[in-house]
């Protein structure tokens, strides 16, 4: 098959020639696919693949987000847009197949991108088995695990980072207006409920009797109340917004509400002050946490943004100290830039 340069282009361009007509159904249903290739040091990162039919065609999505698919007999291409812990973004390709055994085999290439520092991204390998997102039985009876404790990326299981989703033009929009400068992160102000989760901070989970307290690093603390209470009328909403929880078996479905508008990422998703997300945090067999998410916000998105992470818990965890932070550091080097202006004039625009 022949390979296309690609450049970060908006995905709404791609999804042109998304669809294809259905030569496959082998391929049909999800897939954990894991990446040499999308991470540091050639670690292993994890993707949610997930195959489609639909009038008879069939489209790929990551991570529930249509993505660019090519065919070609057996054989695709799908096309995913990324950004790494450094802030750079990328668009690579995983060239595959189903393989005798029913699982999925291919390379990755980075269609000779460069990574942060100029030098050329590895291409790499990827494998696939039958997967997707943890079922949770919602009739199920109460069955509360102890998920205390501090918890820390899991080394070899974290999910890769995707740039782009299902936008609305309102969504877009904002996207093709963001500037770095938007970013509340580097002014020392609250990320939201979103991209403190994804912060490399540690996670400390601590349990009380009617809430579970969860803190980020050791600046943002979050409770998520179990005992059915509702948000006070004299109360406002909040970066993190409004958390209650039920257990449906082993796993905790945690619904959010009242968040004040923000972003997911440091390259501009936009979270409305209408978004509320579902978590589902729950424990698998080798007892590493998984916490899911979905974004449901139809202001921006025409589809909900999933998002997974996986975490191990820290058997000798050190103390957790305030991340310092100054934000006049950061206002005087926009003063001595002369983009202060710039950015009082972007105030409108700004999560």
């Amino acid at each position: 098959m022949a390979m296309l340069l690609r450049s970060l282009i908006p995905l709404s361009l791609l999804l042109a020639g998304n669809a294809v007509h259905a030569a496959d159904n082998a391929l049909l249903g999800d897939w954990d696919v894991t990446a040499i290739g999308l991470g540091i040091g050639r670690t292993p990162s994890h993707v949610d693949l997930m195959f489609e039919e639909i009038d008879g065609e069939i489209v790929a999505y990551i991570y529930d987000t249509p993505v660019p698919l090519r065919m070609d007999g057996d054989s695709f291409e799908v096309d995913l847009d990324w950004s790494t812990g450094f802030a750079t973004s990328h668009v690579s390709t995983l060239i595959g197949s189903v393989a005798d055994d029913g699982s999925l085999s291919g390379t990755v290439s980075h269609n000779g991108d460069t990574n942060f520092l100029g030098d050329p991204l590895r291409d790499g390998t990827f494998s696939g088995e039958r997967g997707g997102p943890h079922t949770v039985d919602m009739g199920a009876s109460p069955d509360p695990v102890d998920l205390s404790g501090v918890w820390r990326r899991a080394f070899g299981r974290w999910k890769v980072r995707k740039n782009s989703y299902a936008m609305t033009p309102q969504g877009q929009a904002i996207i093709d207006n963001y500037d770095e400068m938007d970013n509340p992160t580097i002014r020392c102000a609250s990320p939201g409920l979103v991209m403190a989760t994804d912060l490399p901070y540690p996670l400390q989970i601590i349990n009380a009797d009617d809430h579970i307290v969860l803190i980020y690093g050791a600046d943002y603390v979050r409770r998520i109340y179990l005992d059915g209470r509702e948000f006070p009328k004299e109360s406002t909403a909040s970066s993190l917004g409004f958390s209650t929880g039920e257990w449906k078996g082993d796993t905790l479905v945690v619904t959010t509400t009242q968040l004040t508008p923000a972003f997911i990422s440091h390259t501009g998703q936009p979270v409305s002050a209408d978004a509320f997300t579902i978590e589902h945090l729950f424990l698998d067999d080798s007892g590493y946490l998984h916490a899911d998410m979905w974004v449901h916000d139809p202001e921006n998105y025409t589809r909900p943004p999933y998002i997974p992470k996986v975490m191990d818990l820290d058997f000798n965890p050190i103390v957790l100290t305030k991340i310092g932070c100054d934000p006049y550091s950061y206002f005087r080097q926009l003063y001595l830039d002369g983009k202060l202006e710039e950015f009082w004039g972007r105030a409108k625009t700004r999560r």
